[in-house]
């Protein structure tokens, strides 16, 4: 029999005469109580378990926008700006970086298309939105 928790597991050394005691913040379920004597707890915890009630289904949108509700649209849409702004500038900069290492050269500078200068913004973003 193999138990479905570490802490059952040690319950179950007990049992099986392995260990005299085992410490550690356990609940007391019905499954240890039948596999060892416990002692009055020391220290009652303030967690709780909180399980929807059957027949509460949602969306899949619905649970999708979950993710969404610790903030205010108006902080998202700041959120989404500064990885924009950052984003945009960084292109910018790397681009006036790379025309002042380049002038040491005679050359004249060679000009990006707007597709480049969008593939990198868009990159950009991408890097900077996902951490």
């Amino acid at each position: 029999l193999h138990p479905r928790s570490s802490f059952t597991a040690a319950v179950q050394d007990i049992q099986d005469g392995l260990v005299d005691m085992s410490v550690g913040p356990f609940w007391i379920t019905s499954e240890r109580l039948l596999m060892a004597a416990f002692s009055v707890p020391v220290v009652n915890d303030k967690v709780y378990l909180v399980v929807p009630t059957p027949g509460s289904e949602e969306t899949i949108p619905q649970q999708i926008s979950k993710i969404f509700h610790p903030f205010s649209v108006g902080v998202w849409g700041l959120v989404g700006g500064i990885i924009i702004l950052s984003s945009l500038l960084s292109v910018w900069f790397s681009d006036r970086t790379e025309l002042a290492s380049d002038s040491d050269e005679v050359q004249r500078p060679l000009r990006r298309n707007k597709h480049a200068y969008l593939r990198l913004a868009v990159d950009s973003i991408l890097e900077k939105g996902i951490f």
